[in-house]
């Protein structure tokens, strides 16, 4: 080899025919085999295939290179593909026995490829699957490997009307013509919305077996390894973040069209959405698929969510989900669990119905029967049970959920209606009738006598924070204890860090309340204002719930209008402004017998000493006709200067002022006595001081009886300094008629009138 010269020459010609074998056809145009390409796509599937140049590459083995390609949609101009370079490997043995193209490999270079799924369920491209009108020496696929560089690929689902696309995709299938060896391996970033404005971004990653029986014409997807990690921000709108998902499983798919058959998965979740954490798990542990009938065996979904005030659980089973692709798919028994729990409280529901799924994204529950349980901290005792049957629905897409149901809460009968919008900042809107609610069974459990409400405690109005909630509550019969609240009614209005109660109504304290209450914890501290009328209310029931005093009897009418501030019932009373009027009738004062202190008094009066304190007597009672009163609050401390009492014996008036706050008084009344009355004749025209003080439950008071003693003492002097000098007005006109007479003892002189009697010889 070394010396001979014709060998030498002639590996110099095999080795230079090779080389422009396979380099030359770059730079020859190779029209006849675009022609070819063209006329057979458009015989088979009606499109029209467009390059710019085509070229012929004979080794490694023969290929057509394409350049600047596009693929119409079928008898349309609008492009279905293009690509910036098409590389169509050939197989040699079809091509040298038969003069056949049969395409072996193909690799696009930047392809933009646009699929669209459609209602009826098929997609744009299932003509470039069907099997082809193969005779002579058309073109055939018989494809080993198909390689996507740097591709761009837009998915639309009409169905859903969604739009996907994964850009700088990377896609490689090898070895799909080998049982034993074939492989899938994808990257990419997915993107979920329009081009221009995408949702959400995420990276891609896929690889897998790849298994194709050309034979069965079946497509396995096996041991597949999926995830999906969130780039950057989501959409103001859907406010994600470090969103992963997972997916595992195996996936068998028919051919012609290209349809999933069946198989197994497993999705996993994770994420922030706004201040809320998700871990979503779906498994799908055996999936078919024949014809258009879609069954999933087996399914269940966990769902739980996290946030700074709430932690919600949630878990499906479903034995069997079939229905059409697409479309219904139903199941005859489904079984939810749902926890949900925020400070203070916990709901617990347990949800057993058919289940009913359009497009994915409806949920139905068209005949549920739902046992559920509320707790909460200031009813320790035990939860409130629930049962009830309704309907639900929760839409994904719109993001609401609707549950309207009857049934029983805590043995007693109930309907409630439920929507909820908005699931990162829900907004709910409610309708709620209860014929009767006893919590007394639930309170915490307190010994006679001991203080049953903690005044420092503060009150929880953190769940106002973020409420967006909007209805009405009806109650029949409430029951705490010894209250009882009928016809209890609202108008329920929370937004903002704001509540609304207007209006407000029920039968409470034999009587009738309508008004309004407004809560505002949107301030440094929590407002509170109450606006409300009580009409034909027992005035002694009210007083020793407001105000923990059971001073006053009757029924009559009270208005308020009252302001406070604070975070417990310490600080409301403390801080509490405003005006309140109270009018009663037929009632009494209890602790003290004004009347009877007076007619003691009648008869004691030149016995009397200074004054007199004593606690007041619980079954001393003043009995009145009629009883008017305002009071003007301001910094818990509430001021009366117009107290008008009348018994038909007595008449009382006064002023003074209640501390809210620490709970004393200091009063200041005066006892003025009907001169009718026989008895209490000698007390006509003077008034008896009386002063209540001290603890606002039990005070003292205290009778003035020196200064009615003074009263008396000065009435009684004034009357004799009157007959006095009436006295020496009678001796003095005497004196001047004796003297006339002594004038002139011939004229007559009339007689001086003699002077009364004195009233009272000391």
């Amino acid at each position: 080899m070394r010396h001979s010269r014709p060998f030498r020459l002639t590996l110099l010609l095999l080795t230079s025919l090779l080389v422009l074998a396979g380099v030359g056809p770059y730079f020859v145009q190779a029209d006849f085999a675009q022609s070819a390409l063209v006329a057979q796509l458009q015989r088979d599937s009606h499109r029209t295939l467009s390059a710019s140049r085509t070229r012929v590459v004979l080794l490694p083995r023969p290929a057509l290179l394409l350049q600047d390609v596009s693929l119409t949609d079928p008898d349309k101009p609008a492009v279905f593909a293009q690509a910036q370079q098409m590389r169509i490997q050939l197989s040699i043995w079809p091509l040298l026995s038969h003069g056949r193209f049969e395409v072996h490999r193909v690799e696009f270079k930047k392809p933009v490829v646009n699929i669209e799924h459609r209602p009826d369920g098929t997609y744009n491209f299932d003509d470039l699957l069907a099997q082809p009108n193969q005779v002579g020496n058309g073109l055939r696929f018989n494809l080993d490997r198909v390689i996507f560089r740097n591709a761009d690929l837009r998915y639309r689902d009409n169905s859903l009307n969604e739009s996907f696309r994964v850009a700088g995709l990377d896609l490689y299938m090898d070895n799909l013509g080998d049982p034993k060896t074939g492989s899938l391996y994808l990257e990419g970033e997915l993107q979920i919305g329009t081009q221009q404005t995408p949702q959400w971004r995420g990276k891609i990653t896929a690889n897998a077996a790849m298994r194709y029986h050309a034979q069965e014409r079946r497509l396995l997807v096996a041991d597949l390894k999926t995830t999906i990690t969130q780039r950057g921000d989501s959409s103001p709108a859907l406010k994600l973040a470090d969103v992963s998902i997972t997916g595992v499983g195996n996936l068998v798919y028919g051919w012609q069209p290209l349809r999933l058959t069946g198989g197994d998965l497993h999705l996993s979740a994770s994420g922030k959405r706004a201040e809320q954490n998700w871990n979503t798990s779906l498994d799908l542990p055996e999936i078919k698929i024949v014809g258009d009938v879609l069954s999933l065996n087996r399914l269940a979904l966990q769902v739980d969510m996290r946030s700074p005030g709430n932690k919600l659980s949630a878990r499906m089973q479903v034995p069997t989900l079939s229905g059409q692709q697409g479309g219904l798919l139903r199941a005859n028994a489904a079984r939810i669990d749902f926890n949900m729990s925020s400070p203070g409280q916990k709901i617990a529901a347990n949800f057993a119905s058919p289940l009913e799924i359009q497009d994915g994204t409806l949920y139905r529950l068209p005949d549920y029967v739902l046992n559920g349980s509320y707790s909460n901290s200031a009813l320790p005792r035990g939860d409130i049970k629930l049962e009830s049957r309704g309907h639900a629905m929760l839409d994904l897409r719109s993001e609401t959920m609707s549950l309207s149901s009857q049934g029983q809460l805590d043995r007693e009968q109930m309907s409630a209606a439920l929507t909820v919008n908005d699931f990162v900042t829900p907004e709910y809107h409610f309708n709620i009738d209860v014929n009767k609610l006893d919590l007394t069974p639930y309170l915490p459990a307190v010994t006679d006598g001991a203080k049953q409400i903690d005044q420092g405690r503060d009150i929880d109005f953190a769940w106002l924070e973020r409420a967006r909630a909007q209805g009405q509550v009806r109650v029949n019969e409430l029951v705490l204890k010894n209250l009882h609240i009928d016809d209890l009614s609202m108008n329920f209005a929370a937004h903002e860090g704001k509540l609304t109660l207007d209006p407000l109504a029920a039968t409470i304290y034999e009587g009738r309340l309508q008004g309004r209450m407004e809560v505002d914890a949107s301030a440094p501290e929590p407002q509170i204002r109450i606006q409300q009328r009580l009409s034909d209310t027992n005035i002694n029931t009210l007083l020793t719930d407001v105000l923990d005093t059971s001073r006053f009897e009757g029924r009559g009418q009270v208005d308020l209008d009252i302001a406070a501030q604070g975070s417990s019932l310490a600080d409301l009373r403390r801080t509490a402004t405003g005006n309140a009027h109270l009018q009663l009738k037929q009632g009494a004062i209890r602790g003290i017998d004004v009347e009877a202190l007076l007619r003691n008094t009648s008869k004691q009066l030149a016995l009397l000493g200074t004054e007199v304190t004593q606690p007041a007597d619980q079954d001393a009672k003043t009995r009145f006709t009629q009883l008017q009163a305002s009071l003007k609050l301001k910094d818990g401390v509430a001021r009366n200067d117009d107290l008008a009492v009348a018994t038909g014996v007595v008449k009382l008036t006064g002023a003074g002022d209640i501390d809210l706050g620490i709970g004393v008084i200091d009063y200041q009344m005066k006892a003025v006595t009907n001169s009718r009355v026989p008895e209490l004749a000698g007390l006509a025209g003077l008034s008896l001081p009386i002063s209540l003080s001290g603890g606002l439950a039990s005070p003292e008071y205290h009778v003035d009886y020196s200064a009615l003693k003074n009263q008396w003492l000065a009435r009684q002097k004034a009357a004799d300094e009157k007959a006095a000098a009436e006295h020496a007005a009678q001796l003095k006109a005497q004196a001047a008629a004796d003297a006339a007479r002594r004038k002139n003892p011939g004229k007559p002189t009339p007689s001086p009138t003699p002077a009364p009697a004195t009233a009272r010889k000391h």
